[in-house]
């Protein structure tokens, strides 16, 4: 290839014969004997690697399966005498049962399963089946997991012991509701509402960390389950004055949600808040708690808050509209957002008798684009 840019005289038959014996001697030199040896050498190694992963697989699923049904064999008449005994009595428990659950898989299974039972079940059965999970020592591996550095398995022991009920590591369950882990924190917080109801809000006096918006809906869901709601009128205002702004957002959506009519000022102060995400949930909040001054106060804050939040408030005038907006909503004809236009056209004219014929006029007076509007509300209305 080198005497090809090195002899721009040669001929071209020759440059051919030269890149054909470049390309001979690189074959050769590749499907040299040595060569092919040491390509089969590594296709032997990468197969011999795929059936040894196989195998090591095949043989951790088979004794998984097989500590399974050991387990599933003596678990399963336990878990039926006690769905059957209406005293809550626990049944004998045969001593072989305690070697196998010492291996991890079987003592994993017997957890899932009574954690399984016990979502279906209340009372005395209820009980029951958490007895059996501590009689079994099933408890301790549960505990052991809230030492693990690995988040997931922190989680699944907070889960678990939450689920059977344990009172007695609610400190230690308190504790990671501001866990550095998203997922560990977020299983502590249902933890504690689980195990205390409504009193478990209190790891809103201390999270650090954000809220998303899933677990926000998750606790919401979670707290119907509880009537009562000890200490909420008294901690929301606490909650709204906190700096973690996901805390201060949950907190006005409990004010919503449970209809906290005592922290209305409360909800009027976060209109001021810097957040525009605050201010938005404080909207939506406060006409859950309207009254006859809300129309006034929330157009009070109108033209400061971003177009988002304007559209929220126009979109809410239209069933909180006293007639005392009138102006303000003329005023808006003139806005640069055509949107706020449109919207502000539209309450004049379901709001307001006189409506209809102030956009009349007004889009007579400028044809652009007052006449489109108008058109349009007309059609609509």
């Amino acid at each position: 290839m080198m005497l090809l840019f090195c002899k721009p005289n040669l001929p071209v038959s020759a440059g051919i014969a030269l890149l054909d014996n470049a390309i001979t001697r690189a074959i050769a030199k590749y499907m040299s004997t040595d060569f092919l040896l040491l390509v089969v050498q590594v296709m032997v190694i990468a197969i011999a690697l795929v059936v040894s992963a196989i195998y090591i697989s095949l043989f951790y699923k088979k004794r998984k399966y097989f500590y399974t049904r050991r387990i599933q064999k003596y678990l399963e008449p336990l878990i039926s005498e006690i769905l059957m005994e209406e005293s809550g009595k626990l049944p004998g428990i045969e001593r072989r049962i305690f070697r196998i659950l010492n291996n991890s898989v079987a003592g994993q299974y017997a957890i899932d399963e009574l954690v399984r039972c016990k979502k279906n079940f209340s009372g005395s059965v209820s009980a029951s089946i958490v007895a059996l999970y501590i009689q079994l020592g099933l408890k301790k591996l549960s505990q052991q997991k809230l030492a693990n550095k690995k988040w997931h398995i922190k989680a699944r022991g907070i889960q678990e012991l939450y689920m059977m009920d344990q009172k007695d590591v609610l400190k230690t369950i308190y504790y990671n509701t501001n866990s550095r882990n998203e997922f560990v924190r977020m299983e502590a917080q249902t933890g504690v509402i689980n195990l205390t109801g409504f009193a478990g809000l209190r790891f809103l006096d201390v999270i650090s960390y954000p809220l998303t918006e899933w677990q926000q809906l998750k606790l919401l869901e979670q707290l119907k389950l509880y009537p009562e709601r000890e200490g909420l009128s008294e901690n929301i205002p606490k909650w709204l004055r906190s700096k973690n702004e996901t805390v201060v957002i949950f907190a006005l959506k409990l004010a919503d949600e449970y209809q906290q009519f005592g922290v209305r000022d409360y909800v009027v102060g976060c209109l001021e808040h810097t957040n525009h995400s605050v201010r938005r949930q404080a909207i939506k909040t406060l006409l859950r708690l309207e009254d006859e001054e809300t129309p006034a106060i929330l157009l009070a804050y109108f033209n400061s808050e971003p177009f988002i939040n304007q559209a929220f408030i126009l979109d809410a005038l239209r069933t909180l509209a006293t007639g005392r907006e009138t102006d303000f909503l003329i005023g808006l004809l003139d806005h640069p957002n055509d949107t706020i236009k449109l919207k502000a056209a539209v309450i004049l004219a379901e709001c307001f008798d006189e409506g209809l014929g102030i956009l009349e006029k007004r889009g007579m007076e400028q044809p652009e684009p007052h006449q489109r509007i108008y058109s349009h509300v007309k059609t609509v209305k």
